[in-house]
């Protein structure tokens, strides 16, 4: 993600909230003689667990998608003279449970900012893995007239994916039957527009459904139809697609 994503930001907002948040008392707290004009580049490495960790200057290694002005022989460095524009720059290595911010500056003037605020990302794929699988046994039970599994697997796909979203973002919801707070989580984040309210709208339902599909509770709602689930199973693989996107490695263009 880059601050292009965000129009309410800009790039000099997004470095001075750098400098003020993590550079600065990196700076007094290490008792480095430098000022703020003398950092160039920087790197905010944000660990899931853990204090921010601040790289400035030659230990801040970022690799950049640039624009040359001639064509340089292969081989030959590039440097900062023949850089025109700079479209991308992220970290030349970073553990991909953290998130990150990064800037750099070239000598003639310009440079570019950006972020990725994903955490967990090892994890999240993981799960997302197992929800495919989950999603595919509920297609074969479905196809096997079994609605009260499809409604289980149906909705442990689903709850797994969200799990791997709130992963990304490091929001952790205490206990594995934490079912009510991953349902609230996908109400808001549908209600924000970040997807289709027939995520949370399937959910709820399957949620509904289950202690009937699991227990046969006949307290519990009655199970959705073998049309209903179909449509279900169709909005819960879109979640699972969406929140893959989500966790999927892809440089961060910068602003």
């Amino acid at each position: 993600m880059s601050e292009s994503d965000q129009p309410g930001l800009s790039a000099d907002a997004l470095i001075d909230q750098m400098f003020t948040l993590w550079i600065v008392p990196h700076i007094e707290a290490s008792n480095l003689d430098i000022t703020r004009d003398q950092v160039v580049q920087a790197l905010v490495v944000l660990h899931p667990n853990g204090a921010p960790e601040v790289k400035l200057n030659e230990q801040a290694e970022l690799l950049a998608t640039v624009q040359v002005r001639d064509a340089v022989a292969s081989g030959e460095p590039v440097t900062a003279e023949n850089v025109e524009n700079v479209s991308g720059i992220r970290p030349a290595k970073i553990e991909p449970d953290a998130g990150w911010i990064a800037f750099a500056f070239l000598p003639g003037g310009g440079g570019a900012v950006a972020f990725d605020f994903r955490y967990n990302r090892d994890r999240a794929i993981e799960l997302l893995k197992r929800a495919s699988e989950f999603i595919s046994t509920a297609r074969e039970t479905l196809a096997a007239g079994r609605l009260g599994p499809t409604v289980e697997t149906a909705l442990a796909a689903g709850e797994l994916a969200v799990t791997a979203m709130t992963s990304l973002q490091n929001v952790t919801h205490k206990g594995r039957n934490s079912h009510g707070a991953r349902q609230a989580w996908l109400n808001n984040y549908t209600h924000l527009g970040n997807g289709p309210q027939d995520w949370y709208k399937t959910m709820r339902r399957l949620l509904t459904a289950r202690p009937f599909a699991r227990y046969g509770d006949p307290e519990g709602s009655p199970l959705p139809s073998e049309s209903e689930l179909a449509d279900y199973l169709d909005h819960v693989d879109s979640l699972i697609q969406h929140a893959a996107q989500y966790a999927a490695d892809h440089d961060a263009p910068a602003s």
